[in-house]
């Protein structure tokens, strides 16, 4: 028998008070917490398929949706577009380097290029003898003041400032121009044809009387000022 001080219950009064004792608070169990969910948040592609199947399964017009949906697509494909063409892009321009002066860091007389271009085109090295032939038009320009600032001058340079020196010459200019810098910087090889015409063009003009303006960066904003030459 339960007694509780002093007192002495009979069986029913001992029982009610083990319930209440029993049923207090602190005898209760504690509370099952419900486990943690182990599933992922949806990913962006996951949100976005749901977007998408919305659009067609709301009220809106499914035209609508299939609109938003090619806009979608069309801006994905031209990314990718943009992305692979400045990859070429940075590969092309790696591969081929920004053309450079005729005469920068070669030093030499007209008559020594003049002559190492007849000597390569002799041997068969086509490629020198265009290298050599470009470099004796630009330093013999130079020597007769017909061309200002050739050190610096690029091949098209040469061709653009000559032109109003030679008029008749400008088309052959122009071509050998585009061999010097498809030799010098495009790592392409030349021919037989192509490096003859050079040097051979380098002997017409090294004999031609100027029929034309001397031509510089200033002067050419002002040409219909300035005199025939006659050097």
């Amino acid at each position: 028998m339960i007694t509780y001080l002093g007192l002495e219950p009979d069986n029913d009064t001992a029982r009610q008070w083990l319930r209440d004792e029993l049923s207090k608070p602190r005898y209760s169990p504690e509370p099952t917490k419900a486990p943690k969910s182990t599933h992922n948040e949806p990913g962006f592609l996951d949100r976005l398929g749901k977007w998408i199947a919305d659009l067609f399964n709301s009220d809106l017009s499914k035209i609508l949706g299939l609109i938003l949906l090619v806009l979608l697509i069309a801006g994905a494909v031209y990314v990718v577009y943009r992305v692979r063409r400045e990859t070429r892009s940075s590969g092309a321009n790696a591969e081929a380097p920004e053309p450079g002066a005729v005469l920068g860091g070669v030093t030499g007389t007209a008559d020594q290029f003049r002559e190492s271009a007849q000597a390569a085109l002799a041997a068969g090295d086509f490629d020198a003898a265009v290298l050599a032939a470009m470099r004796a038009i630009a330093q013999t320009a130079s020597d007769r003041t017909l061309l200002l600032g050739a050190r610096s001058a690029t091949a098209h340079d040469i061709g653009r400032r000559l032109r109003h020196v030679f008029p008749a010459h400008y088309p052959s200019l122009y071509r050998a121009a585009d061999v010097f810098d498809a030799v010098a910087y495009g790592g392409r090889h030349t021919d037989a044809a192509s490096a003859s015409a050079l040097v051979a063009l380098d002997t017409e003009l090294r004999e031609a009387k100027p029929s034309g303006y001397v031509d510089d960066e200033v002067a050419e904003m002002s040409l219909p000022l300035l005199p025939p030459v006659s050097r």
